[in-house]
Parts: structure tokens; sequence; C-alpha cells
């Protein structure tokens, strides 16, 4: 069994909390790892936003695509 297949079967079992709790603990990891580091401040904003939108394009295609669109996709291993 693969682990996108095994992690999808785990995550069918969470509800909205457990997903909620998961973004705040990464939102909390975000500011321990400025607090240890503050040189991460010091970036540009070009480059907060353009790791915003590599993190946020997959999803939103994938929410937004037809319904079939994305299970064929999945199947044929893309």
């Amino acid at each position: 069994m693969s682990l996108g297949k095994r992690m999808n079967r785990r995550i069918e079992h969470l509800d909205w909390i457990d997903i909620a709790c998961i973004k705040v603990g990464a939102m909390l990891f975000a500011l321990l790892a400025v607090k240890i580091c503050p040189v991460l401040l010091a970036l540009d904003s070009w480059v907060y936003a353009a790791a915003l939108v590599s993190v946020s394009v997959r999803p939103v295609f994938r929410m937004l695509a037809p319904r079939g669109a994305t299970e064929y996709r999945m199947r044929r291993g893309e």
C-alpha cells in the first residue's frame, strides 16, 4: 500500500476540530521557527508571497476541479 493511500485512509477519521488543531500546530511551529531564527523575518515580502502561492496552487486546483478529474489523475498515477 502506498503512503498516499495509507494517509488518506487515516485522514478520513479526522473531523474539523482535528484539522483545526493541525493548522494551529503548524502556525505555532512557524512562530517557534521565527523565534529561534529571527533572520527569517528579514526576507522580502515577495519570498513569502511566492511560498504562499507555491503551497496553495495544488489544493486550490483540486478543490475547483470537476469531481471526477482528480480521481482519474490519481488512478493514472499523476
